[in-house]
């Protein structure tokens, strides 16, 4: 991996950013491990539970993988829906989707020697079963909603029966649901927030489905459903285009939001939507399309731009990890060097962002919901096990990459 000091503040080296993560280590995975409740990875201990696999890869350092098996005891005594107790407003089918990406990649990625499949294919029923009732209060959302389900149907294509039944009924309500035309494009009201929105984000919006689909059509599935999605849904965000000049962003947060936009997170902003532009693109084979994907986020990229003070925070979900993910990801996805150096501007930021004062080594979100919480200040989405994983991501030179569980891959 080239060395970060290379192409940011001096201050912020590549050996700075390793004592971070060995630090990080030492607060989860120390003497005491941190306690986290639940069994997914975006809030819970399934998010512990990779931190210590990516250690201990990356350190050779055994002991790790120890504590992850015992974590992995600890998350098979959870799993009882009856005894469930939702934290930080999680949810049981959330974490069960969350926890089967997860069994399933520690086994490719040969972090488990462990027959899952007993196991993953109780979870195929219980999941299956859930996309229905997802589909009927049109929750498309991908945390807790349908895409949860599709994301997880996608990884079991080439071991479950029911992932092709899953991800067929998917695909059929998005275009029965999908509204819009060719001219403007396609779009989908986003239902479970408290005044209904058409969102152009990685988050709840367009950007989310495009990426979704990109992905099913980059392992075949239905190439010729996907490729109408694609290139009609992309449509619909490149129409939305607003003046950078006057609002800092290229594309609102959603339809008619026609205010300064400094997202640059994995949730809201140019680069995560450009990201999933950029994917439809190269799936399409459509070269204008992606030229105009990096047209959109390459404005972003300079240090002297708008965005430039944002964020000010070190989370994957709002803050400098999650910057450095999207723009790592229009890397591998373009080849565009501006983008590498970006992200790598980010992350050496990191370690700035350790300025709260509590006991998650003072770093925490500043989204609202979880300023004043603990556990979460310590887990994947907005606290310490998302920022060491980021490095782990960084440092290994995406050895130990975190795209999957990030949407990105």
């Amino acid at each position: 991996m080239q060395n970060l000091a290379a192409t940011t503040d001096p201050a912020a080296t590549t050996a700075e950013l390793t004592q971070l993560l060995h630090a990080i280590a030492g607060r989860l995975s120390g003497e005491v491990p941190a306690e986290l409740p639940g069994f997914g990875v975006a809030q819970s201990l399934g998010g512990a539970l990779l931190f210590n696999c990516h250690y201990a890869a990356f350190t050779g350092e055994s002991r790790y993988y120890d504590l992850a098996l015992t974590q992995l005891q600890a998350i098979m005594g959870r799993l009882d829906p009856h005894s469930y107790q939702s934290h930080a407003g999680s949810k049981y089918y959330q974490e069960l989707a969350e926890l089967g990406a997860l069994l399933d990649y520690l086994v490719r990625a040969g972090h488990l020697d462990w027959d899952a499949e007993p196991l993953l294919r109780q979870f195929d029923v219980l999941l299956e079963a859930r996309l229905a009732p997802c589909l009927a209060a049109n929750n498309l959302e991908i945390v807790h909603g349908a895409l949860s389900v599709g994301q997880y149907f996608r990884r079991r294509l080439p071991h479950s029966a029911a992932a092709r039944r899953v991800l067929t009924t998917l695909l059929d309500h998005l275009q029965a649901s999908q509204e819009g035309d060719e001219e403007q494009g396609y779009y989908w009201t986003c239902h479970v927030i408290k005044e209904p929105r058409v969102y152009t984000s990685l988050s709840h919006g367009s950007a989310m489905i495009i990426n979704f689909v990109a992905a099913l059509a980059e392992v075949g599935f239905e190439p010729a459903k996907c490729a109408r999605l694609l290139r009609y849904a992309s449509r619909f965000v490149l129409q939305t285009r607003m003046d950078p000049a006057q609002f800092l962003s290229s594309i609102p947060i959603w339809r008619g939001r026609l205010e300064p936009t400094p997202n640059l997170g994995l949730l809201y902003g140019d680069p995560s939507t450009a990201f999933a532009l950029a994917r439809a693109g190269k799936v399409l084979a459509d070269d204008v399309l992606l030229a105009e994907a990096i047209a959109i986020a390459l404005p972003s990229t300079r240090a002297d731009a708008p965005h430039a003070p944002f964020p000010h925070e070190a989370s994957v979900y709002y803050g400098t990890s999650g910057a450095y993910l999207v723009y790592d990801g229009l890397h591998r996805l373009t080849g565009v060097e501006d983008f590498a150096r970006a992200g790598a501007r980010w992350l050496a930021a990191t370690p700035a962002q350790a300025v709260f004062h509590n006991d998650a080594l003072n770093f925490s979100s500043n989204y609202h919901q979880v300023s004043q919480n603990p556990l979460v200040q310590l887990g994947f989405n907005f606290g310490l096990l998302g920022i060491g994983l980021t490095l782990l991501h960084a440092l290994s030179g995406r050895r130990h990459s975190l795209d999957e569980f990030i949407w990105l891959a």
